[in-house]
């Protein structure tokens, strides 16, 4: 159904990490070595290993110091998602805020990894890995399919509709269906392309795909949230109904979430070079709603 979309391959060095990711034994040195020959990627895992997400009692120095402390899994994770997002091509022209879209993909992925801990605390670095990667086929649409996507785009932000919504109604898919597409071409792990392609599934489309007891469930909850590319306050009550349905939160464990991704969102918005500021607003908006809750609970 994308056959007529042209998607970028991804660099020579990330191919060939992604290609030892998924060996059913990868070789610890030679993925040090792949992920040390790009600059750029090691200085940011590094730098993500030493933040308020691992709090860490001694700072990590290198990668295999990182894999050592944290374990092959996570580290793998965290190379990967920098290593796509440098290679992800940026568009032109008013439609697409390249800050704003980090800025809402490391929100959700704060978000998704705080909620999975409810339920999925052993897959909690997978999480933020996937929903860090859950719109990767936005930029990619908006500079390969130009000319098809940027009215849904146009059409999207004047709308109350998700997104996902509207796309469906052009198409006949939507862009976790796409990002799932692309993150298959480049080969990832099928079980990443799997979660990706749900993230923006509603509850009864979750037990239909039998993906109510998976990862899937806390990303689809923070996927409901506003953002820095489209603000609507009114999505904080639906991330909050969803949290607490679908993940059997209360409201002071949700205000923890919100807490926890609170703290860290200066120190992981900064690896990028991104504005806390922009970011900020929408956990206050959510904490809001469960103080509100909190406090006619009280009454």
């Amino acid at each position: 159904m994308f056959k007529d979309v042209d998607i970028p391959p991804l660099p020579a060095a990330v191919t060939r990490l992604v290609a030892e990711i998924n060996k059913p034994e990868p070789d610890i040195d030679r993925l040090v070595g792949l992920i040390s020959s790009t600059p750029e990627i090691t200085v940011k895992v590094i730098k993500t290993v030493n933040s308020a997400l691992f709090g860490l009692r001694s700072p990590v120095s290198n990668i295999k110091h990182a894999i050592t402390l944290l374990g092959f899994q996570q580290i793998r994770t965290i190379a990967l998602a920098f290593a796509t997002m440098d290679s992800l091509p940026k568009p032109e022209g008013d439609l697409f805020d390249h800050e704003a879209f980090w800025t809402d993909s490391l929100l959700q992925a704060m978000l998704s990894r705080s909620f999975s801990k409810k339920r999925f605390a052993a897959q909690s670095e997978d999480v933020f890995t996937a929903s860090l990667l859950a719109d990767v086929a936005l930029p990619v649409l908006l500079c390969a399919w130009r000319e098809y996507y940027e009215p849904v785009i146009e059409e999207w932000r004047l709308s109350a509709k998700r997104l996902s919504e509207i796309e469906r109604e052009h198409f006949g898919w939507d862009h976790a269906q796409a990002g799932a597409w692309i993150l298959r071409l480049w080969e990832f792990p099928e079980e990443m392309v799997c979660y990706v392609g749900a993230h923006n599934l509603v509850w009864d489309e979750i037990i239909a795909h039998e993906l109510n007891d998976t990862m899937v469930v806390p990303m689809a909850v923070a996927a409901l949230s506003s953002g820095v590319l489209k603000a609507d306050i009114q999505h904080a009550e639906e991330v909050f109904g969803a949290a607490t349905q679908w993940l059997s939160m209360n409201e002071v464990e949700f205000m923890d979430c919100m807490l926890e991704a609170k703290m860290s969102l200066s120190e992981v918005l900064g690896l990028f070079g991104l504005q806390e500021s922009k970011g900020g607003p929408i956990l206050d908006e959510l904490s809001a709603v469960a103080d509100s809750k909190h406090g006619e609970g009280e009454m």
